[in-house]
């Protein structure tokens, strides 16, 4: 049957050495099922754990959303970690998901040092939540929900969200279902309804749906916890 990999050629936006990396073919990817925050899992090799490109020259891990050229200051910043670094190669081999998690904790490392926009921190913390759920580990989950979370509202709030390869509503919605997901409740419902509001759902009906579903099914868990709450009080 082949293998469900292939080679690409990378060129480190550190250090601007040539390196191979592994991606999974398109054809051979295969979606078994899917949750609520866009977690999805797959039968054999998965491709999220291939998205970051660990260079083994200098270190500096990155994904295709990063910025295609670093300035002078944020080579300056990273040259202290690059300067630890010794040459390894692991990460140019198939991944399973312990050197998938040690690649995007990589990344996310070097996005922090260069002060990378706060989406691409955002996505990294999120396919790190997903990894550890995939692992059944709740509380490294919960820990990189709540980082994606709050690197998803503050490009939100800052309006940083032009030129990202989702839409504006996506984000919303991300919040909202990582709210939930982190208990934060009232937050969720409150998210979900921005969501159901925008002015650009009409164009983007697959996502106000899922915020309509979320909407309605946390509506009722708060409902049914206050319910609880008062019967226990009584």
């Amino acid at each position: 049957m082949g293998t469900p990999l292939y080679n690409v050629s990378v060129d480190c936006l550190y250090c601007e050495s040539s390196f191979e990396s592994l991606k999974v073919k398109t054809s051979k990817v295969v979606k078994q099922n899917q949750d609520s925050d866009f977690c999805t899992y797959y039968k054999g090799e998965n491709p999220f754990f291939y998205e970051v490109f660990v260079c083994p020259n200098c270190g500096f891990s990155f994904t295709k959303n990063f910025s295609t050229k670093l300035k002078d200051e944020q080579k300056q910043a990273f040259k202290p970690l690059a300067s630890k670094w010794y040459k390894r190669h692991k990460y140019s081999m198939a991944r399973c998901i312990g050197p998938a998690i040690e690649a995007y904790k990589l990344a996310f490392i070097s996005a922090q040092t260069i002060e990378e926009h706060d989406l691409v921190l955002a996505g990294l913390s999120l396919r790190l939540a997903w990894f550890f759920r995939y692992k059944n580990d709740g509380a490294q989950e919960y820990k990189f929900l709540r980082t994606a979370k709050k690197y998803y509202k503050q490009a939100y709030e800052n309006g940083k969200l032009s030129g990202y390869e989702q839409p504006e509503v996506y984000i919303i919605y991300l919040i909202g279902e990582l709210s939930a997901r982190t208990g934060k409740n009232h937050d969720a419902i409150r998210w979900f309804s921005k969501v159901t509001e925008h002015k650009e759902r009409s164009l983007h009906q697959s996502i106000e749906k899922k915020a309509r579903e979320r909407w309605n099914e946390v509506k009722e868990k708060v409902k049914k916890e206050e319910q609880s709450d008062g019967q226990s009080v009584s």
